[in-house]
């Protein structure tokens, strides 16, 4: 669940709040875009993907009365090259996160070469630190945004960079796409 902006100030309640819901708080800094700081709850739950839509729809409402208003909801569910999917699953976009470590001198350097690929950064401001996230999307199928990783990844490597942990999703469920309006867009090249 993403937020509305929060006050730097705000950021200990929210992260009280988030461990009375055993969730992960988050404030994701995207390199750019029209909304560019996005506080977040990140949580995990199994169940048919109406009933996760509900679950997370009613957390919203608590989070609203706590004074966190929810501005989207997102489920995702894991697409690692280990995960059987369904045929013909649904999903609406999956995406790539690639965990780096970056320290300054070289930020713009990655950020340039990453949008020569589609791909953009983001960071967690609540640690802070050099550690950066390099994103992919694909409306297309997961072999589509596997081969785009991969050349990514190639180019990354050749510049002596390392890609730390990596994680796959298939984002079922988005009920405001408009938050990462500028900073990443859908690719739909399959």
């Amino acid at each position: 669940m993403t937020t509305a902006p929060l006050a730097a100030a705000r950021w200990p309640a929210f992260d009280c709040y988030a461990a009375s819901i055993g969730a992960k708080p988050m404030v994701i800094e995207l390199a750019r875009g029209v909304h560019p700081v996005q506080p977040m709850l990140t949580l995990c739950r199994d169940g048919a993907l109406e009933e996760v839509v509900r679950f997370a729809q009613a957390l919203a409402g608590q989070a609203a009365q706590s004074g966190f208003e929810v501005v989207r909801c997102k489920i995702e569910q894991d697409a690692s090259a280990d995960v059987i999917r369904t045929p013909g699953a649904r999903h609406h976009y999956v995406e790539w996160h690639g965990r780096m470590v970056v320290p300054e001198p070289i930020r713009m350097q990655l950020a340039a070469l990453s949008e020569q690929y589609g791909a953009h950064l983001s960071n967690n401001a609540i640690r802070g630190g050099d550690i950066r996230y390099v994103t992919l999307r694909e409306t297309g199928g997961h072999a589509a945004l596997r081969r785009r990783v991969a050349a990514l990844s190639d180019a990354i490597a050749a510049q002596g960079w390392v890609i730390g942990k990596q994680q796959w999703e298939s984002v079922v469920f988005d009920s405001n796409l408009t938050l990462d309006s500028g900073w990443l867009e859908h690719a739909d090249d399959d």
